[in-house]
């Protein structure tokens, strides 16, 4: 069974501030598959243990899939939270792996990019789609007189 749709436009309401992060890996040497496949194991016990325990800040993440690697999308409720992860222990233990056997090889690479977003400094359009993204991570509600344009919906 996919993914309901919703017919129509929405919009995602964010009533608040909230931090985009951007982490994912690019597979550099295909072949270095004993490299490049644990890093990619590693990200599925943080997602899970971040969807388990609201209570840190996460609100929601997207996998975007390309030919050389995965990129995961964020929704954070704040940097101090996100912040907070990176320094407990899940997060240390994939890191220190990443360096113990990876380090500067050139097999795999990572990145990641982090945005702080003021409340009113963001604006989405969903339209005949899924509960996506923004909309999945905070509110997802049906496009208003007010809300048509790009402009009615960002308050800043």
């Amino acid at each position: 069974m996919g993914k309901k749709i919703y017919n129509g436009r929405f919009i995602a309401n964010t009533e608040e501030s909230l931090v985009l992060f951007i982490i994912g890996m690019r597979i550099n040497k295909i072949f270095s598959f004993t490299k490049w496949v644990p890093v990619f194991q590693a990200m599925g016990p943080m997602i899970k243990e971040l969807y388990q325990n609201p209570e840190l800040g996460f609100r929601h993440t997207e996998f975007l899939l390309s030919w050389r690697g995965v990129t995961l999308v964020q929704y954070w409720r704040s940097f101090e939270d996100l912040e907070a992860y990176a320094h407990g222990k899940t997060h240390l233990v994939a890191w220190k792996n990443f360096n113990q056997k990876i380090k500067d090889d050139g097999s795999v690479g990572i990145y990641h990019e982090t945005y702080i977003i003021e409340k009113g400094a963001s604006e989405a359009i969903y339209n005949n789609m899924p509960k996506f993204g923004l909309a999945k991570a905070y509110s997802h509600i049906r496009v208003a007189s007010k809300t048509e344009s790009a402009r009615g919906r960002i308050s800043k």
